[in-house]
């Protein structure tokens, strides 16, 4: 299958031995069926092929809106978090763990990474000078602060990462930059930040993540000059073409990658990459 044929939103790809996995939430079926979340396999970034992450049998059956995998490689296993929600606990992220891509995933934990009650997406493992932290969406539709602010927060996690230590921290609101436009759900009303991907460059922190402005869906650069827990001062709108949800991997020829989908649009959603430094 060719890349720009799949229908996928929330694109996340991992790099390894020469093989590119594209994880992501595809139409209706990961939406709603933990079971048949699918990642799709490729040697050269056009042509890929479907395959099922194999999770616990009915490790998911009891969720539904589960969104936005993400593969992460941390001392020698591989750990898989996803955005699920259940009527009783709300929205939050949730980690499987497994020794092998192609194994089982069981349950790290079988509770939610991100606070309990708090109704929490998006959530990335990012590991800065060898300790792993988390950083989360608390969603704009149930924002801690009550004033319709979606913001982002990271918090510390223990080393086997079963659970976040510390406070977590606020880096990001939507509500603070001027070009955030409001958006709303029936009567609710707020702006977004979501979608966080950290990386390391030149000893600062860059942190990607996506907003709403008045070109739709929108990426936005933020840095860090003092650590995770530092100051993240707007550096630019990264793309502003209905796009976002982004990540960054390297190739095999040690190229940094920018994906995110695009358009927004529920199965219209389809993978772009662009090589960093070209133009957007």
């Amino acid at each position: 299958m060719k890349l720009e044929d799949i229908n996928i939103r929330d694109p996340f790809i991992f790099y390894e031995n020469e093989k590119y996995y594209l994880f992501g939430t595809t139409g209706g079926v990961a939406m709603n069926n933990g079971s048949a979340l699918v990642m799709y396999i490729s040697e050269d970034m056009k042509q890929f092929e479907g395959n099922y992450i194999k999770l616990e049998q009915h490790s998911l059956a009891s969720y539904t809106d589960i969104w936005a995998p993400e593969l992460h490689k941390y001392q020698n296993k591989y750990y898989l978090i996803v955005s699920v929600y259940r009527n009783d606990l709300g929205r939050g992220s949730i980690i499987f763990v497994s020794d092998n891509i192609f194994s089982t995933f069981s349950l790290l934990t079988g509770k939610y990474i991100t606070p309990f009650g708090w109704g929490c997406l998006d959530a990335t493992i990012f590991v800065y000078k060898c300790k792993p932290y988390l950083c989360f969406s608390n969603e704009w539709t149930t924002p801690i602060t009550k004033d319709g602010d979606g913001a982002l927060f990271i918090c510390g996690m223990k080393e086997d990462l079963t659970e976040l230590v510390g406070t977590p921290q606020k880096i990001i609101g939507g509500k603070q930059f001027e070009f955030s436009i409001e958006i709303k759900q029936g009567s609710k009303r707020g702006y977004v930040a979501e979608g966080p991907y950290l990386y390391e460059e030149d000893g600062q922190i860059i942190l990607l993540w996506s907003t709403f402005t008045k070109g739709g869906y929108t990426i936005v650069k933020s840095i860090s000059k003092s650590g995770v827990f530092g100051k993240y001062t707007f550096d630019k709108i990264l793309f502003e073409h209905d796009g976002g949800h982004c990540m960054c991997f390297f190739d095999k020829n040690g190229d940094r990658w920018l994906v995110l989908h695009q358009p927004n649009s529920l199965l219209d959603e389809r993978v772009k990459m662009y090589r960093i430094g070209e133009s957007i």
